[in-house]
């Protein structure tokens, strides 16, 4: 299944926080242009609280379903106030086995008591391609928690599970239970995988479906706020990771301690040691002269009793180390996500979504970096940015604007001819309009003046 190729082609958003309805496909998918492997990238700008951070959390809530894991604690906030359901839809190109798929795959989350989530629906259908064309659209699962008849339609697919065969009818039962008990997807759940990796008549379908779960625990990075956030507190640096080799993957996040050494299991210290090395290749190159390394202090007891290795991250910088926490935010940052940028680069499946990837690095630095993966990468990047340099180094098609309308949060900018510097029409764009949808809820300088006034008033009365 690792041989399988599965990249993202559209996100649509409806009644997700503070968007009633969005929607972002990557250039291939405007185009048509679903199986190339070059790299692709989205980098969203707007307004703050206009729905760029909504994008990420949507990828966050999808790679949690679709690998067959709970919901994240938070995803009551998620859905619109004013709202009961959100509903998130996502469109996938597959490769594998010879073989080539476009997958829809739409859920639906709905508020329980108590603040509970669950995935009250979720539909997953597939085009095939054949003989150099598109076959129509087909369901595999249509999951409804409020379907009577059966666990899910097709009522054909359904059978190929269940025909003379009662205790794969009473297990589907089971799986819907648990996962409406569980806040787990039905479809990606590991109770209906271990029903439907046992029958061969399902097996397209499981192919699919497992190519997908795959993509969302090995494939997919999104990489939230929160890092930044224990790297401005200087707490901790999580290292963002991919490694592969011929009998295995495994990727994830590893959090390293900052402020005094850490311990951290053997097998763990030979992870950041391979991660370490990877990156330092381009490190190098991107901050002349700098290299990270990792100061062994030996081996300790960790506080179960179990040996482990106490270890401090460094930075060498002509020959003058220093410990990693006295370094900047900026560099912090990009020693954090660099392993699985490397990948990102590399590897025409994996996804990677970042939030605020501009937080502390330099703008030219940023620009370069960005121009690079768009011209000789493989992988998918989804970034929001505040930072204006990338509207000067990428295409077009590859930037996408947040609006002032709830109901259609998301827009690639119109009228843009070749020669036009973008950076300088989006400035324009926020004074004078001109697009389909305002991208920027305007404010009055003498309005915000007057208010610090006001507010300064109220500080001396107290």
């Amino acid at each position: 299944m690792h041989k399988a190729i599965v990249r993202v082609q559209q996100i649509e958003l409806i009644n997700f926080k503070n968007v009633e309805n969005g929607s972002i496909a990557f250039p291939s998918y405007i185009k048509q242009d679903f199986l190339n492997r070059r790299s692709e990238i989205i980098g969203l700008y707007g307004q703050n609280g206009s729905g760029k951070t909504a994008l990420v959390d949507a990828m966050w809530i999808l790679k949690h379903v679709l690998s067959g894991n709970k919901l994240p604690k938070n995803t009551y906030d998620y859905i619109l106030q004013s709202s009961q359901t959100s509903e998130l839809k996502f469109v996938f190109v597959i490769e594998q086995q010879g073989e080539k798929y476009l997958v829809f795959y739409e859920l639906v989350l709905s508020k329980a008591e108590r603040e509970k989530v669950r995935v009250s629906k979720e539909n997953l259908s597939y085009k095939k391609y054949v003989d150099e064309e598109w076959k129509s659209k087909a369901s595999i699962i249509d999951f409804d928690s409020m379907y009577t008849d059966a666990i899910f339609k097709p009522i054909k697919n359904f059978k190929l599970l269940t025909a003379n065969n009662t205790d794969n009818y009473i297990k589907l039962g089971v799986a819907k239970e648990l996962s409406e008990e569980n806040t787990t997807s039905f479809i990606f759940s590991s109770k209906t995988e271990e029903i439907i990796n046992k029958n061969e008549r399902f097996r397209e379908y499981t192919d699919i479906i497992m190519a997908l779960k795959y993509f969302a625990n090995l494939n997919l990075f999104v990489i939230k706020n929160d890092h930044a956030g224990m790297i401005n507190m200087n707490l901790i640096i999580p290292l963002s990771f991919r490694l592969s080799d011929n009998k295995s993957v495994t990727q994830g996040d590893l959090g390293i301690g900052l402020l005094k050494p850490s311990v951290v299991p053997e097998k763990v210290f030979e992870v950041i040691a391979k991660v370490i090395t990877q990156m330092n290749i381009v490190l190098r190159t991107i901050i002349p002269g700098l290299s990270i390394d990792i100061k062994n202090y030996g081996k300790q007891l960790k506080e179960d009793g179990a040996e482990g290795v106490r270890i401090e991250l460094v930075s060498v910088r002509d020959d003058v180390i220093i410990p990693l926490k006295y370094e900047s935010d900026g560099i912090k940052k990009i020693v954090s996500i660099l392993s699985t940028l490397i990948t990102m680069f590399n590897n025409s499946s994996v996804c990677m979504v970042i939030d605020e990837l501009d937080a502390g690095v330099f703008e030219y630095l940023l620009g370069e970096i960005l121009q690079i993966i768009s011209e000789s990468g493989k992988g998918q990047l989804i970034f929001t940015s505040h930072n204006l340099r990338p509207l000067e180094m990428l295409d077009t098609n590859s930037l996408v604007f947040t609006t002032t309308n709830r109901k259609n949060r998301y827009l690639r900018f119109a009228n843009v001819k070749t020669n036009n510097n973008l950076r300088n029409l989006y400035y324009r764009s926020i004074s004078l309009g001109g697009q389909k949808e305002n991208i920027y809820e305007e404010t009055n300088g003498f309005e915000i003046s007057r208010a610090f006034r006001v507010a300064g008033r109220v500080i001396d009365e107290n």
